[in-house]
């Protein structure tokens, strides 16, 4: 199942007496090399079963849902990956493993929905992206997604005319010509290869690194709805090898996603919300989110926050627990704001963005929105 259809499953299931086994684990392993997830994993799956009436169909449920997980986990876990995020719900007949390209904090929970802020955050990094590694005499393509190599090609081509025109042929304008229509030439196949490696799914950024020459050719050749995501590499060396090549891909999508987080808190923050365009802090947030008013939202990579939810109305609140819901008058329960904010941010297909211990907006309560229309002033 595609990421984006995965995560539409999971915002939208229905809260009821199911429950969601949300599992985060960091695999990267200690100094000794042995990896520290297992011991979390089974301190934490003996507590939470504990928490479950014995015999009880809830307990069976989520017995096969450990089950299915310590299966996937001595069976079908990656080695390479840095970190996962497992979603179970034997009631729901639902199992999913996603690799995280950051090793995320252990963490496990049973609710009546998945918990997605820690992988919602790494959003950015999970997208498909492709990478032009090129010299005039070899090009690397690769195609990541969800932060694995899915598809790679090399191209080689041998320049047989160095040696037959010698350093002086270097210096005529014909040979120069014909140099340039070989760089040409390698620059069109590059291209031409390109699409045949990217011909399905949506790919959401190109990397690129090379020799000035072939860079400039490849741009030259890119169509405009290419160029819109062309990103440079600078800092590379085309001859570098493959994981350094694409570590500094990964660093730069997470440099590009730091970067639009922080611009839009910081146009919140000075502009929007003097003219009543955006709010800021959680209580202003969640109730705009609940009237339907936002459009994009910013969290700091460390927002939490404590309140209920009422399982009636599905409204929301800070704090501690009123004796019964204000706008239904139902009885309510203990939440994590949280996971409950962007669930019902990314139901209502509001963008979210997540900066990186960026001062003002922690300052301003870890969470901001713009709005979808301007709010009237407060008497």
């Amino acid at each position: 199942m595609p990421f984006d259809e995965l995560i539409q499953r999971l915002v939208h299931v229905t809260p009821g007496q199911k429950s969601f086994l949300s599992l985060y684990l960091d695999l990267s392993p200690d100094r000794s090399g042995k990896k520290l997830y297992p011991v979390f994993l089974k301190s934490r799956l003996t507590e939470v079963s504990g928490l479950l009436p014995a015999h009880s169909p809830e307990k069976s449920y989520l017995a096969k849902d450990i089950k299915r997980v310590q299966k996937y986990l001595e069976e079908e876990l990656d080695p390479s990956w840095k970190g996962i995020a497992l979603f179970a719900c034997a009631a729901d007949d639902l199992f999913a493993a996603i690799p995280m390209p950051l090793p995320p904090k252990n963490a496990l929970d049973l609710a009546p929905y998945p918990h997605l802020f820690s992988l919602l955050r790494q959003t950015d990094l999970l997208k498909t992206h492709a990478v032009v590694v090129a010299t005039s005499r070899q090009a690397r393509l690769f195609l990541v997604h969800l932060a694995r190599l899915e598809k790679q090609l090399t191209l080689s081509w041998e320049d047989k005319h160095t040696t037959r025109f010698g350093r002086m042929g270097l210096s005529s304008q014909r040979f120069q010509r014909h140099l340039q229509e070989h760089i040409r030439q390698r620059g069109k196949e590059i291209i031409e290869n390109l699409g045949k490696l990217i011909n399905t799914g949506k790919t959401e950024s190109l990397f690129i690194a090379a020799e000035e020459g072939m860079e400039v050719e490849i741009k030259k050749q890119l169509s405009t709805a290419w160029k819109k995501k062309l990103v440079s590499l600078p800092s590379l060396d085309p001859n570098d090898p493959d994981h350094k090549i694409l570590s500094a891909a990964s660093e730069a999508l997470r440099a590009i996603s730091r970067q639009k987080a922080e611009a839009l808190a910081q146009h919140i923050l000075e502009e929007a919300v003097p003219l009543n365009q955006a709010t800021s802090g959680p209580e202003p947030t969640l109730s705009a989110l609940q009237n339907y008013q936002a459009e994009r939202m910013v969290f700091d990579v460390d927002f939490d926050v404590a309140g209920w939810r009422c399982p009636e109305c599905c409204s929301l609140g800070l704090g501690g627990l009123p004796s019964a819901c204000p706008f239904c008058n139902r009885g309510i329960l203990p939440a994590n704001l949280r996971e409950e904010i962007v669930a019902k941010a990314k139901s209502q297909d509001v963008e979210l963005f997540f900066a990186e211990n960026f001062a003002p907006l922690k300052k301003a309560g870890g969470i901001a929105a713009l709005l979808k229309y301007k709010s009237p002033k407060k008497a």
